[in-house]
This record gives structure tokens, C-alpha cells and sequence, in this order.
């Protein structure tokens, strides 16, 4: 089967001969240069044999099109820029947020061509997906990049300023989505960091998420067909509230190492909410790292995650893949060693 054969088959309930393979990780170095970034994306994908391509734009790259003044580190290690400022910074900058036409944005035009240049390459054999983040969730990277509290104190203080800037950026989201889609995307990785009951309660988030998430993914529904939701952090996810989500995969950490694991969302938990594809399976903070750099027993880890997840999830519409980025602290040719035991105990025959 082809990448994208593989992909449509678990997709449709279809047989396949192996689970799926995927990984993604920052590419700091080359993320804002289109060529080289391009030839990047290209190379880990084929190294490792990956089923998807995820591509893994800065994370910045909203608050970089809405004119952010960005130091960027020449660290190959540190995916994150310093922010010198930020695109916004109180409520009524938040409201006052324009909707943005990429066809007037270099950074948005960089995104699409970026996006372009690897669908041409691989023309409908591997399945792309772009990186986008759900509104809330982009609100809170122009304020305080991967912090949630500035934005938490604005649904308490200025609700209205909030949906006026949710508004702003879901529109300007569906005006870049046509444009990726016009690229050649197969779909989208859009990732919320507003999941877990320990960052938003569900008063909140049934006001500020789900209605503009759901309202997004409607955007694109039949215009493209592998739809990824990534739920971001570990513990206390608030998993059940985004089954009906019009996607097709879901991705989250299964399995990081915490005080207590039981606040994580298992495998075998979300099999049992919906019949969807499950990425997942892998600890990405830990499960590459060893102290006596032996391959064999990182490779055994794998093996043991890769088994353990195939028995939780109980069906092959499983693909093996990190709960969040890959780690930057590791030769990346230690990556290929998911695909060694996928080709070994992940084949259905």
C-alpha cells in the first residue's frame, strides 16, 4: 500500500498490512527559509519512512504575519524565539484585531508556498497536512507564546474584547485555509492548547472553544479528507468534548512520564469514546533518550510501546507517533528506529 492508501484505509474501516508511522519535530534553523525548509521537510519524511507529513511551521508564525518583533535564536536545540513584543498586549488590542488577507502577507505567503512546494513533491502519494492553530489558541501565542494566563484573565475580565478577536482570527484562519487547500494540502494538524480542565473549565471553553473550532473544521469539511486535532499538554484532557469534532485522527500524550498517571488519557480510554484513528503511543520527552546511547535498548522501548499500543487500541486504525513534537536533543537518525519496529510487530497479515 502507498502512504496515502494506507492512510485512507483506516480512515474508511478498510484493511491495511501495517499501523501508520508518523513524527514531526522544529526545524528552527531552516523553518522561515522556503527552500531549505522545503528540502528539510522532504528529507525526514523519506528518512524515516513517515505515512504523513505534518509540516512543522514556527509557532510563531501568527503572531509573526500580525507584526510581532521576533529575536530568533541561532540554536539548532530551542524551537522558540524571544519575543521583543507582542502583537498584543491588553484586551483592547485584542479586540481591535484586523482580519488579515494572505494574499497581502509575506509571512502567510511563505506558509503557502512552503506548503505548495511539498504537496508538488509528493503529488498525492504521502497525505500533507498544514499546521494550524485553533483561535483561542492563537489569541494566546500573540499575547504570551505558550503561556495561558494573560488570556485566562481576559475571558473573566473582557468577554466581548475575547470574541472580537476570536472573530478576527477564525476569519483570518478560513481566508489561509483556502489558500492551503488551494496549495494542495489533504488536510490540517490544528492543535488547542485549551484541552485540559486544569488550563479552562468547561463554562469557558463551550464558549470560546468549541463553537469556533467547530465552526472552522465546518470551513473545510469535503474540501479535504485526513483532518488531524491535536490536544496539547497531558494531564486532565478533556477528551470527550471533542469526539463530534468533524476530524478524522486525534493525537495527544498517552503516555509522558507524570506524578500521576492516571490524570493521562490512555489509549484504550479514547478507543472506548470514538472509533476514529489514534495517533499516538510514544513518550517523546523520554523514550529516545538513553543513557549509554545504546540503539538497541531505545529500539526495545519502542518495541514495548508500539505492543502496548496495539493491544489498548484493539483494531490497526492505530499510526505510532510521538504525543507532540519530536525531541531536538537527539540525533535525528534515532527517529528511524519507530520505523524498524513498525516494520517488524506492526504488520497485519
Amino acid at each position: 500500500m502507498t502512504h496515502t492508501e494506507r492512510i485512507k484505509a483506516m480512515i474508511e474501516n478498510k484493511t491495511v498490512d501495517r499501523v501508520g508511522i508518523s513524527g514531526w519535530v522544529h526545524m528552527p534553523m531552516v523553518d522561515r527559509n522556503v527552500k531549505d525548509f522545503t528540502k528539510a521537510t522532504i528529507d525526514f519524511t523519506d528518512n524515516n519512512g513517515w505515512d504523513f507529513v505534518k509540516v512543522m511551521s514556527n509557532g510563531h508564525y501568527f503572531a509573526e504575519a500580525y507584526g510581532a518583533k521576533i529575536r530568533w535564536r541561532n540554536d539548532p536545540k530551542e524551537w522558540s524565539g524571544e519575543i521583543l513584543r507582542y502583537p498584543v498586549t491588553s484586551a483592547e488590542e485584542a479586540a481591535a484585531l484586523p482580519v488579515i488577507n494572505p494574499d497581502e502577507n509575506s509571512v502567510f505567503q511563505r506558509e503557502i508556498e512552503i506548503a505548495r512546494n511539498i504537496c508538488k513533491h509528493y503529488n498525492g502519494s504521502i497525505p500533507v497536512l498544514a499546521t494550524i492553530f485553533t483561535p483561542l489558541t492563537w489569541l494566546q501565542e500573540m499575547s504570551c507564546s505558550t503561556q495561558p494566563a494573560i488570556v485566562k484573565r481576559w475571558l473573566k475580565e473582557d468577554k466581548a474584547a475575547v470574541h472580537k478577536a476570536l472573530e478576527a482570527l477564525l476569519e483570518t484562519n478560513k481566508k489561509l485555509l483556502d489558500r492551503f487547500i488551494e496549495a494542495g494540502i489533504d488536510g490540517i494538524f490544528i492543535s488547542t492548547q485549551f484541552g485540559s480542565r486544569d488550563i479552562i473549565s468547561k463554562e469557558e471553553a463551550d464558549e470560546f472553544c468549541h463553537p469556533y473550532d467547530r465552526e472552522l473544521l465546518e470551513y473545510i469539511k469535503d474540501r479535504t479528507w485526513f483532518n488531524m486535532l491535536h490536544v496539547h499538554y497531558c494531564e486532565n484532557l478533556a477528551m470527550e468534548e471533542y469526539i463530534d469534532y468533524p476530524v478524522q485522527a486525534f493525537n495527544w500524550e498517552n503516555c509522558t512520564k507524570t506524578q500521576d498517571m492516571s490524570r493521562l488519557t490512555s489509549i484504550k480510554q479514547m478507543r472506548e469514546l470514538t472509533d476514529k484513528v489514534l495517533i499516538s503511543g510514544i513518550d517523546q520527552h523520554h523514550d529516545f533518550h538513553n543513557a549509554e546511547n545504546d540503539r538497541e535498548k531505545i529500539k526495545e522501548t519502542l518495541r514495548r510501546r508500539l505492543l502496548t499500543s496495539l493491544e489498548e487500541c484493539g483494531d490497526s486504525k492505530f499510526i505510532f507517533a510521538p504525543g507532540c513534537a519530536l525531541p531536538m536533543d537527539v540525533d535525528r537518525y534515532v527517529f528511524t528506529l519507530m520505523q524498524e519496529v513498525v516494520l517488524e510487530s506492526g504488520v497485519f497479515k
